[in-house]
């Protein structure tokens, strides 16, 4: 048993593996008590690393403990020695990889890639190539590795979006391609779908990358980047620049980017109220419209496709329903089909009217 005040966090520690849910730990502890230990190294000097344990000891200390069990361990010779077991005994016996903040697990593999090229310095590396070597540590594939490693090129902004889940991991290392202003335009273009319900958002990343890398060096906005994926114009009247602009998750310098494209291609109307007012009304406004999604015809086509791919594998398969859950299944069966059948009628009149128009 240890003094809590003796015990010191490793500098690494929270930059690698975070510090959240300490609450919710504690009160674990304060409910089953805490079982087994943390460990240390004696640094000789009256103070102890922790190498393994941080979050229990600030967890500890949050319940009103002064003393805490620990394994204690000599202090390692060398970094490497060091390093490898500050890192293996965090991330051994669980899988690091299938952490919910995809930003720790990059930085973990980042931090054993730079002690593998200390290792190699030093001559007394033994494992094989660097990724594959990643790979078997964390227990995931050499192009995931690649793909974690990326998300480190992102800028702050991005990375909290991959580590807040409004990005995925394959999403963040597309977007790692690009500069840092162009991953905001990217940012911006997926708050805009959002706002409008235009679509689903996630599945339109690498679209929108491919059309940035593409008009790259070219004055580019994020409703520029909508259009073209989602083929559709996005009307920017004052109203719906305002109901962005109420939004924080879009930048500063992408809402005037946008308001100036607005104000050049005459698509914006000045309404006579006050920018503060006209924002103020607007998250009313956005709730108001954007509980039905509207899909572009471009996005419909794909939605379409997807969906019906998944309903008549399902609709085909043999199966089987409990009889307590036929009555519901019967019912949802029926409002399927009414809602088939209008939508039969309704593309059968467009259909009607775009040959009269012809």
């Amino acid at each position: 048993m240890l003094d809590s005040s003796s015990l010191v966090e490793h500098p690494d520690n929270e930059y690698l593996f975070g510090m959240e849910g300490i609450e919710r730990l504690a009160e674990g502890m304060r409910k089953v008590g805490f079982r087994g230990a943390i460990e240390v190294w004696d640094m000789k000097d009256g103070s102890f690393l922790i190498y393994s344990g941080a979050r229990r000891n600030r967890a500890n200390m949050l319940l009103g403990n002064t003393r805490i069990k620990v394994f204690v361990y000599p202090y390692p010779e060398s970094e490497t020695e060091r390093r490898r077991e500050f890192l293996g005994a965090n991330i051994y016996g669980r899988n690091a990889v299938q952490r919910d903040n995809a930003i720790y697990t990059a930085r973990q593999i980042s931090y054993m890639r730079e002690t593998i090229q200390m290792e190699r310095e030093n001559g007394i590396y033994e494992g094989g190539k660097t990724r594959e070597e990643l790979a078997k540590e964390f227990g995931t594939s050499s192009s995931n590795i690649y793909k974690y490693e990326s998300l480190l090129k992102l800028n702050e902004r991005a990375q909290e979006a991959v580590a807040n889940g409004k990005i995925q991991l394959a999403q963040g290392s597309s977007m790692s391609v690009l500069a840092s202003e162009y991953q905001n335009i990217v940012l911006d273009a997926l708050q805009i779908m959002r706002d409008f319900n235009m679509t689903g958002a996630r599945d339109e990343v690498q679209e929108l990358v491919d059309y940035i890398k593409a008009h790259e060096g070219e004055p580019l906005t994020a409703e520029d980047a909508v259009n073209f994926v989602c083929d559709a114009k996005v009307f920017m009247d004052a109203s719906n620049i305002s109901k962005m602009n109420a939004n924080s998750d879009i930048s500063r310098e992408g809402q005037e980017k946008i308001q100036k494209t607005a104000q050049v291609d005459g698509t914006w109307e000045d309404t006579g109220v006050s920018a503060d007012e006209d924002m103020g009304s607007a998250q009313g406004i956005l709730s108001e419209k954007s509980t039905t999604p509207f899909y572009t015809p471009k996005v419909a086509v794909k939605k379409f496709n997807q969906y019906y791919g998944k309903i008549e594998e399902f609709l085909r398969a043999d199966k089987q329903y409990k009889e307590k859950d036929r009555e519901d299944v019967l019912r949802k069966l029926q409002q399927l089909r009414e809602l088939i059948d209008s939508e039969i009628s309704r593309v059968g009149q467009e259909e009607a009217e775009g040959e009269k128009n012809l």
